[in-house]
């Protein structure tokens, strides 16, 4: 009898306790969660903008500290989000303190109860007078031809990226494939169809942001980021597909801005405007182009063969904006970030048929060729020294110099870095010899395996120094350049 007694009260004792830990489960599964980000972007020596998702409407929380005192908050922010807007929020963070490393937390609050908080980091950037040194990465191209998230190993190329401790990320472009599909079982489960509407837009999004070490890399690296076409459409220019279907391009851009923690405060009239202007110190100024909103149709002829009109890939404001700031700037580097580049040919497997997507005619006449020309002999005659221009979309990694007076002295160069996670190409054997390039290294073979991202170190000299690390984190190659007078 008494060991029945015994072993009824120790069944009551377990039924409390699963009772109870039932409840305790329960509470936890009915807690509001930021179930993407944090993500920070757009840092200046005084701001930066602070991005998270969740799960329902809201209030997302975000609370700044300084890094040295995580437990004294500097500042915070409260923003709503809702259904709507696909539970998005974010913030801009003003009256910072230059070159500081900053930490900071998001909660979200929903019927009366709060998430756990998520965490980041960031250092703002030194002021424009500050000589001080630096060091970022680059790359483009996540998640193409169906090289998505690995099942077993997620996206490692981001674990090297921050083992290089960058001060913030430059995403030139193809942040996503939304045209694309990431088959199972070699993928993890959740794009397996190409995205055709907002939703799907979004749920690209989210599925990248899904990667732990990616996600983990976002929150840690400011960044800021352009787009390419495969946000959108392969090989899209922006006005064409305005005509024959606005709503995909309303659906891309929109999911884009909402994603990705993008600064447009500066424009007035135009909502999607990408194309921006950042410092970082007095050794850096960065010139992000939008080369796909405003280009003319990729399959016509540069110039027109009638009007000898010359084709357009920036459009004439974004064109004169670019030339008053290239004028105008102090900075001992000038980096011009554009999403295609300047000689190797691109617009495969048909350029004869499609056109060409970059800026090169080669053998063809459908690129911007014309543009660039006048582009190019604009640095030159105006002697803007120090200019690097900062390109993805090849699939393989490369460094060209470039002497289009043909005097014997170099005017600029170009850095490449791509893919990050898509399919791999070899080089052609010679660009477009057009403005007198020198390859001085390009890396890669057709479906071979060299993810990459570019690095950049500028030193309180203004030392450059330009790297290519594959994902395993091995420098592939190093050039350093001292800047001209």
């Amino acid at each position: 009898m008494q060991r029945y007694i015994l072993y009824s009260f120790i069944l009551l004792v377990g039924l409390f306790a699963a009772f109870a830990y039932q409840r305790s489960v329960s509470a936890t599964e009915e807690l509001p969660q930021v179930t993407h980000g944090p993500i920070s972007g757009e840092v200046s020596a005084s701001s930066i903008t602070l991005w998270a998702r969740g799960d329902r409407n809201g209030i997302l929380t975000f609370v700044v500290s300084a890094a040295d005192t995580p437990t004294e908050t500097i500042a915070s922010a409260e923003v709503a989000i809702d259904e709507a807007g696909d539970f998005i929020g974010e913030v801009r963070i003003e009256d910072l303190t230059p070159s500081t490393e900053y930490v900071f937390t998001v909660t979200l609050t929903a019927d009366g109860k709060t998430s756990s908080p998520l965490e980041g980091r960031f250092r703002t950037a030194p002021t424009a007078e500050t000589k001080t040194g630096f060091d970022f990465v680059f790359g483009a191209c996540l998640g193409g031809q169906g090289y998505c998230r690995d099942v077993e190993t997620g996206w490692t190329i981001f674990d090297a990226m921050a083992a290089t401790q960058p001060d913030f990320f430059v995403f030139i472009g193809d942040s996503i494939y939304a045209g694309g599909t990431c088959p199972t079982p070699q993928n993890a489960p959740g794009a397996e169809q190409p995205a055709s509407n907002l939703e799907d837009f979004r749920a690209r999004y989210r599925y990248h942001l899904e990667d732990p070490i990616y996600a983990g890399f976002l929150a840690q690296t400011p960044v800021f980021v352009g787009w390419d076409d495969h946000e959108l459409r392969d090989n899209y220019a922006g006005p064409e597909l305005a005509s024959w279907n606005p709503q995909r391009l309303q659906d891309g851009r929109q999911a884009f801005f909402e994603y990705w923690p993008v600064s447009t405060s500066d424009v007035l009239t135009d909502t999607y405007r990408l194309y921006r202007q950042f410092s970082y110190g007095s050794h850096a100024e960065f010139f992000m182009l939008d080369t796909r909103s405003y280009r003319d149709p990729i399959v016509n002829w540069d110039p027109h063969p009638r009007t000898l009109k010359p084709k357009t890939m920036l459009g004439a404001e974004q064109k004169a904006w670019l030339k008053r700031n290239l004028i105008d700037s102090s900075a001992t580097w000038k980096f011009i970030i554009t999403s295609v580049p300047l000689s190797w040919p691109t617009g495969f497997p048909q350029p004869e048929v499609e056109g060409r997507d970059s800026w090169a005619n080669f053998t063809d006449r459908s690129g911007y060729e014309t543009e660039l020309m006048e582009l190019l002999f604009f640095i030159v005659r105006h002697n803007i020294q120090n200019v690097v221009f900062l390109t993805g979309d090849t699939h393989w990694p490369f460094a060209i110099s470039y002497d289009p007076d043909r005097d014997g002295v170099t005017d600029f160069y170009e850095f490449g870095s791509s893919p990050m996670s898509a399919l791999v190409l070899a080089p052609p054997s010679q660009p477009d010899p057009s403005f007198n390039p020198t390859v001085l290294y390009a890396e890669g073979e057709f479906q071979g395996d060299l993810f990459n991202f570019g690095q950049i170190s500028v030193s309180d000299e203004g030392v450059l120094t330009f790297r290519i690390y594959d994902r395993a984190g091995t420098i592939r190659y190093e050039l350093s350049l001292e800047p001209a007078a």
